[in-house]
């Protein structure tokens, strides 16, 4: 017989899209004081649909309408493209992204580009203590690459549920290297 009653979390689960509240909680405070102390501002800002987060090298600003599991996600995913934007001795590394002109080598590029930011996400988490969740980042980082992945190839946002991945191998934290804050051109997730 099925105890859970509807919108409560199984305690301890800490699966994709079922992520308990106190651990949303525990890593979002962790997380956006590091992320602060890196020098960077978080916000929150009305953002055009289908934007769900942005960075500009100064500020991440995120969409208070986005659920809050996405948005911790989102955060951390932001704040490694910011690491890789404003990171002098990362520079070179984007030109692929910006230049490419054939379609494989720009994915090539890109989920290089996408698992570098999400290694700079992890390391973040593990700073601000938080490592125990590295499971649950790791799907997270894996759906969103086949989420922006399926967009880029078929040239239409795909559904989230239709990109999920479980049980992928656990993203690695890459040390965070000296970073100089400047604004950028904004860049956003959707």
């Amino acid at each position: 017989m099925n105890t859970t009653i509807r919108g409560h979390e199984i305690v301890g689960e800490r699966r994709l899209g079922a992520l308990p509240s106190q651990d949303m909680v525990r890593l979002w405070l962790k997380t956006t004081s590091r992320i602060v102390k890196y020098g960077f501002k978080i916000l929150y800002d009305d953002l055009q649909t289908p934007r769900t987060g942005t960075f500009d090298g100064l500020e991440i600003i995120l969409d208070p309408d986005v659920e809050f599991e996405m948005q911790c996600f989102i955060l951390l995913h932001l704040f490694g493209h910011s690491v890789q934007w404003v990171a002098p001795t990362l520079e070179h590394k984007l030109t692929a992204i910006q230049q490419s002109t054939d379609k494989s080598a720009f994915l090539n590029a890109l989920q290089v580009y996408e698992f570098e930011a999400a290694q700079f996400g992890i390391q973040l988490m593990h700073e601000a203590g938080v490592t125990d969740l590295d499971q649950w980042y790791s799907d997270f980082v894996q759906t969103d690459w086949n989420y922006v992945r399926r967009y880029y190839v078929e040239g239409s946002i795909p559904k989230w549920e239709e990109c999920r991945m479980e049980k992928q191998p656990l993203v690695l934290p890459t040390p965070i290297p000296e970073l100089v804050l400047r604004k950028v051109e904004v860049r956003f997730a959707f």
